[in-house]
């Protein structure tokens, strides 16, 4: 564990019980729904929750994870998929390339806001919070090492708790991998996925116990980052893409989608009409003024454009573009408005969140609300679920 001294001033709100903020990757609404894990379910009973978390597009673990503690969407915060390219960089981005240059990341995380203002934080694999993000770093932290049992997370979770007022964290997260792999090796109904939501299920009530046993009171935030849906259709994408626009351009293959980067204009264009001639519902080809708006892929800075594709091809829920054959089961990463199956969860609890139930909302709103509850200032004005905060 790496720890760093900060200088300490006084945070700009009334100080409230420590936010713990948990990331269940993969689990979705659905899931919840169908096998009611005991310990979930008494969370979403007895305090806030929604019919559904909306993740931003597209539905992948990073720019979601991130999404969620920046508050902004993807182009935002500059994470637009788990793997693209940059222009300038002439470099391509994949999951963790922040610890090498933390300058692809546009857009404030919440443990850096915190530290910042004086609110201490600490991080256990978090996606990028290992990474020295606009020189600072959360006082605790973990270099991500996928080896680390989920149980091991949550006990350090514990000791960070139990340090002295003076210098526990005030915001904590931590994030949990095995609902989504289990989801992609053998199908979200299969009985791995059963028994990787009751692995978290039970951890986070034993969690809850060690609390109770301890007198801890905290502010519990669990969420995740999409949904999952089966795979049902693979393509080759060199049987997708016109021969043409391969020659003349940068594919990036994120599974779900495509990004191609190009400058020919009309190579452009006569692709992405060929392309969608042959689609016949199993994928579409968009060119960037014909982006959905709710993509929220209109650039408005330089470091924006810089990496938005000049062409997007989008699977239909259920495709997959592949390069050679490999064997998984489900995916993530389609658009929300396509299929119901991308929804996220979310339930929060504790001294300062009052208990209800809301309407669906996208999980960028997830950020003011824990910024309120960790007593940081942020320039955001949505306040879609801060109502649910009492002192």
């Amino acid at each position: 564990m790496l720890v760093l001294s900060v200088i300490i001033v006084t945070p700009a709100f009334a100080e409230k019980a420590p936010t713990v903020l948990l990331s269940i990757d993969g689990f979705s609404q659905e899931q919840f729904e169908l096998l009611a894990p005991k310990h979930l379910s008494s969370l979403r009973n007895k305090g806030l929750s929604s019919n559904a978390l909306l993740p931003v597009y597209p539905t992948k673990t990073f720019p979601n994870h991130i999404s969620i503690v920046t508050g902004k969407y993807p182009l935002e915060h500059g994470i637009i998929h788990n793997r693209f390219y940059s222009r300038t960089r002439n470099n391509l981005y994949s999951m963790g390339k922040t610890k090498e240059d933390p300058s692809w990341l546009l857009a404030k995380p919440l443990w850096v806001l915190a530290e910042e203002q004086g609110v201490t934080a600490a991080t256990y694999f978090w996606p990028t919070s290992d990474a020295n993000l606009f020189n600072t770093r959360p006082t605790f932290y973990e270099i991500y090492d996928g080896s680390h049992s989920n149980r091991q997370r949550l006990m350090q979770v514990i000791d960070w708790l139990k340090l002295p007022k003076e210098k526990r964290p005030q915001f904590i997260t931590s994030y949990f991998s095995v609902v989504d792999s289990a989801n992609h090796e053998h199908g979200i109904d299969s009985s791995e996925a059963k028994a990787a939501v009751a692995e978290v299920d039970q951890l986070i009530g034993e969690f809850l116990d060690v609390l109770n046993e301890n007198d801890i009171q905290i502010n519990l935030v669990i969420v995740s980052d999409h949904g999952m849906a089966p795979i049902k259709n693979k393509l080759l994408q060199s049987k997708v893409l016109p021969r043409v626009l391969s020659k003349n351009s940068l594919v990036v293959n994120g599974q779900t989608q495509l990004y191609v980067y190009s400058n020919n204009k009309q190579v452009l264009a006569e692709s992405a009409k060929r392309i969608n001639e042959k689609g016949q519902g199993r994928y579409q080809a968009y060119l960037p003024d014909s982006y959905p708006e709710h993509w929220r892929f209109a650039p408005t800075t330089q470091a924006q454009a810089d990496v938005l594709p000049n062409l997007i091809v989008n699977a239909a829920p259920g495709v997959i573009f592949i390069e050679k054959k490999y064997q998984t089961a489900a995916t993530h990463g389609y658009d929300i408005a396509d299929t119901a199956q991308m929804e996220a969860v979310f339930f929060a609890s504790g001294p300062n969140v009052k208990p209800g139930k809301v309407e669906a909302f996208e999980n960028i709103h997830v950020f003011n609300f824990i910024a309120e509850l960790i007593g940081v200032k942020t320039p955001a004005d949505k306040h879609v679920i801060n109502e649910y905060i009492v002192d």
